[in-house]
Parts: C-alpha cells; sequence; structure tokens
C-alpha cells in the first residue's frame, strides 16, 4: 500500500508542515494573550502609557507648547543628578530617604516639582508616604461608607491666582488634602500655600480641602493635585485639571529645561533588552507560560515524529565484518520463517520470483508453484536444478535453502 493510499503523503506527512501549523498556532495563542490596554488594571501616570490611565497625553501637551519632556528612568538618588522640572504622578514605589533628600535639595535651589501623591488602593487606609510627610502634606480620610455611598467633595471652586484664570467647572472629587505650611510656614520649610483648587467636605459645611495648590519650598515650587485621574489620558482632552497642570508646567520651567517625568517610581527600568522582554512575559505572565509550554510539547512531539533510525542494514559493509553470502541470507531468512511457522509462504515467495523472471504468473498455492517447477523442468531429471527445487518444495517442512539454490543455478544458466 502506497503512501498516498494511507493519506500520510504529500504535505501532511513532511515534518516541515506540522512545524509550520504549529508556529501559526502559537502565534494565534500569543494574539490571544496579548496585553489589553483597555482591560489593564494596573493603574500608572506613565510617560509611556498611551492606555486611559496613562500620562502620555500631559507629557505631549507640555511638548507641543513649547517645554521638553523627557522619562526619567534612574532613581533621584545615586545616579544622574536631580534637574529640571519632576513630574511625580501616583507613584506606586515610595522614594527612598536619600531620594527624598536630593529632590528637596532640588527644590530648594530653585526647582519643581508637580506632585500627584497616591492614596493607595481602594477600600485600604490611605497611606502617608515619606515625601508627604517631609512637606507635611495629608490626605482627607475616606471612611468606608464614603467609600459605600461615593461620596464626593462637595462645591469644588477655583482660587484666584494666574494658573486657574479662565477655566471652566473644575467637576467632581473623592481626594482632599491638608497642607501642614499653611499654618506653620516654619516647621517643614513650606510657604506661601496658594490654594488653586478648593472643596467642601461632605461630613460638614465649615471645612475645605484643597484639590490644588502650588507652595513654596526654598526657592523652588511645588503644584501638588488630590488626585491623578483628571490629567489621565482618558480624561486630559476635557477637564480643567489637566490645563492647570500644563499651565504650571509652562510657567515654572524655563525653555532651556525639562519636564522630566519619574518613570523610576512608576515601576520602569531603563536597560530592558527585548531578551529580557521576552523572557519575563514567557516566564512572568499566565499567557506566556501557557504559550511557552504548548510550543514545547509540540516540538517534541515533531522531534519524535521526525526522528529517523536508519536503514535495517548498512549499504556497505563494515570493514571490520565479512559480508554474508547469499547461501548465508537464504538460511537465516528461512529460519526467521520457520520460527514464524510461515515455510510455504516462504517457498511460494522463492517460485514467484522465478515466475516473474520467466514471465508467468506467480503461483498461489503449493500445487500451482509445483506446476510450474514442473514445467519450467521439462526433459530434466531430478538432479537438475528446478528437480531439486521441486523435491525441497515437496519436503515437509519445504526445504528453503534447496529450492533457493536450485532456482539460483537455473537462473544463472539462463543468463
Amino acid at each position: 500500500m502506497n503512501r498516498r493510499a494511507t493519506g500520510t503523503g504529500g504535505w501532511a506527512g513532511r515534518p516541515l508542515f506540522w512545524i509550520i501549523v504549529l508556529v501559526v498556532i502559537a502565534l494565534g495563542v500569543g494574539y490571544l494573550y496579548r496585553p489589553q490596554g483597555q482591560a489593564n488594571q494596573d493603574v500608572r501616570r506613565s510617560f509611556f502609557r498611551t492606555t486611559p490611565d496613562g500620562a502620555a497625553a500631559l507629557a505631549r501637551g507640555i511638548e507641543r507648547l513649547g517645554r521638553t519632556t523627557a522619562p526619567r528612568l534612574t532613581p533621584l538618588a545615586d545616579a544622574d543628578p536631580v534637574r529640571g522640572t519632576i513630574a511625580l504622578l501616583e507613584p506606586p514605589a515610595f522614594l527612598s530617604p536619600r531620594e527624598i533628600r536630593g529632590l528637596l535639595d532640588r527644590l530648594r535651589e530653585g526647582g519643581t516639582l508637580l506632585y500627584i501623591p497616591s492614596y493607595g488602593p481602594e477600600g485600604v487606609v490611605r497611606w502617608e508616604s515619606p515625601l508627604m510627610d517631609s512637606l507635611g502634606v495629608s490626605f482627607r480620610m475616606r471612611s468606608l461608607p464614603d467609600q459605600v455611598r461615593e461620596l464626593t467633595l462637595e462645591e469644588p471652586e477655583w482660587g484666584e491666582h494666574a494658573l486657574t484664570a479662565g477655566l471652566g467647572p473644575p467637576g467632581s472629587f473623592v481626594h482632599g488634602l491638608r497642607i501642614d505650611g499653611e499654618d506653620y510656614p516654619d516647621s517643614t520649610g513650606v510657604h506661601d500655600v496658594r490654594r488653586l483648587l478648593t472643596a467642601g467636605d461632605p461630613g460638614t459645611s465649615d471645612w475645605e480641602w484643597i484639590v490644588a495648590a502650588e507652595f513654596a519650598f526654598g526657592e523652588g515650587r511645588v503644584v501638588i493635585f488630590s488626585e491623578g485621574g483628571p490629567i489621565s489620558n482618558e480624561r486630559a482632552g476635557n477637564h480643567p485639571l489637566a490645563v492647570l497642570a500644563v499651565r504650571a508646567a509652562l510657567a515654572y520651567t524655563s525653555e532651556a529645561d525639562t519636564v522630566f517625568f519619574d518613570e523610576f517610581h512608576q515601576g520602569i527600568r531603563g536597560g530592558r533588552t527585548r531578551a529580557e522582554v521576552l523572557r519575563d512575559f514567557f516566564l512572568g505572565s499566565p499567557g506566556g507560560r501557557t504559550l511557552l509550554h504548548l510550543v514545547a510539547v509540540g516540538f517534541l512531539i515533531l522531534a519524535c515524529l521526525g526522528l529517523r533510525f536508519g536503514a535495517p542494514s548498512p549499504a556497505v559493509a563494515p570493514p571490520d565484518l565479512e559480508r554474508r553470502s547469499p547461501l548465508e541470507h537464504v538460511s537465516a531468512l528461512g529460519d526467521l520463517y520457520r520460527k514464524a511457522g510461515a515455510d510455504n509462504t516462504a517457498a511460494l515467495l522463492l517460485v514467484a520470483r522465478l515466475a516473474r523472471t520467466t514471465r508467468h504468473v506467480p503461483p498461489h498455492t503449493t500445487a500451482e508453484a509445483d506446476a510450474l517447477l514442473r514445467k519450467l523442468d521439462v526433459g530434466a531429471g531430478a538432479n537438475a536444478p528446478l528437480g531439486r527445487a521441486r523435491s525441497g518444495l515437496g519436503a515437509n517442512p519445504p526445504d528453503l535453502v534447496a529450492m533457493a539454490a536450485g532456482i539460483d543455478e537455473y537462473l544463472a544458466s539462463r543468463g
């Protein structure tokens, strides 16, 4: 039966075909497990992110209006000097004490900080970062009923300032700040606090919380916001707080200076190679690990299917071994047929070879084989080659060696 008849021929029987199929399947699985920006739950106000939670739109807006923007991928200590305007937007990681000291030194020398503190995950008691403590900034505590009822601050109102001139309705906010430097200017070095946007406490009518403010720190300036949602890509296009952030960056950054977006504390590090990116995908994500296992199993199957064990016997005899003679080969083959109980089948195969050579129909039974030998052995005696073959055929079991020798001698005499 040929390969085409059994369905194993053509492309389906070639390992290359299955390798291509495996690659296509791997690409399909990789596409299904690709990162979904719209469904990303890990919120980061990153310079690089163009997803709804990122801050790429804010950076591009500042760039288009005449100030250079760039990501900072190194820490604020023991690395590049702290320079320019630093944008620290809801960083997931806290600054170390050495970094805080370097940043505050930069502010005292006349630098600018655009700062949005991280409130922490919803449902968890809000945290005060070391930098907030150094600046005397604290969040309004949101109680569990506030979170369940989704209460927002009441009656937000712009303060009188050049940065807020002409801005539209501010919208609603859930987080508020307090700055100790308003009441105790000497406690933290904070002074000249200017409220840019305030809102009332939903629990009391006589307390205002800061949503946006600016204050001096040494010779420098800090512009602080209570939450980062309004400056995200999703809302920056039509929210006045994003306009306020752009105005502050333009007002307090010289044309020769740069607004650096702190990406290091967003968890983004520099110097990652493509190999490291692939490694993190295949080893650090569920989808990548699934795809890696599928590829490994697929190639293991292909390796097993495509493995070749070589020919049953070498094409050239090893130099240290003497090759078998035809008689020895037939003897060994006869022993195998004898052990398998197929002596008659072997005898018919020997006569079939003779029949094809002499252009006769191969026999299917022992009687037909004897008739063919008798027909070809007309006029010869029992000692003739085919006579000995007939005698071997008539033995019980058939003498395969005698038959093979007689047939070979007869064919040699004809040729």
